[in-house]
């Protein structure tokens, strides 16, 4: 058992998943940017959940706003800025994917292209989906949890003082 846990917090765990949620999250936002209006805007219109967000008006600056935030939480991932931060970022949206995924899937009745992955996966069904989002979920509660999460990171160049003040978040 200790073995177990001392695997689950080590730091280089902690650095192959952040890497490769990272590498995940930037491949679904970067590609965005070619053309916000379609492959972001659009298909959060596409999904038609007015539980969530009521007006067109909030459906459009969230399609917007989305590919920034995930760039910023990818970016963070990688470079070990505010990883604890960016994790929690990550895990949020994944939870707010899975829960709007299912409810377009099982509610609705619709089975349609989850609009995540512009260019070579932009036929990914949600339900396809639904799978890598419940493994970033994971992925993102051991980088926010793991004792090893400073392994490699830019934090761990900042002064002592600054590491404690900032332990909640990096």
């Amino acid at each position: 058992m200790t073995r177990v846990k001392a695997f689950l917090n080590s730091g280089e765990l902690t650095l192959a998943l952040r890497l490769l949620i990272a590498a995940l999250v930037l491949y679904a936002a970067i590609p965005k940017f070619a053309d916000i209006e379609k492959y972001s805007v659009f298909m959060l219109y596409s999904y038609q959940f007015p539980w969530l967000m009521p007006d067109m008006a909030h459906t459009r600056i969230l399609g917007y706003i989305a590919p920034y935030i995930e760039t910023l939480i990818g970016l963070g991932l990688i470079t070990g800025v505010l990883t604890r931060l960016s994790a929690v970022g990550w895990g949020l949206m994944s939870l707010v994917y899975i829960v709007v995924k299912v409810q377009v899937i099982f509610i609705q009745g619709r089975i349609i292209p989850c609009g995540c992955f512009p260019g070579p996966l932009s036929e990914m069904l949600m339900t396809q989906s639904v799978l890598i989002d419940i493994v970033s979920l994971l992925a993102c509660t051991q980088i926010i949890l793991a004792k090893g999460r400073k392994f490699f990171t830019l934090g761990s160049l900042l002064p002592e003082n600054w590491q404690y003040r900032l332990r909640y978040i990096w």
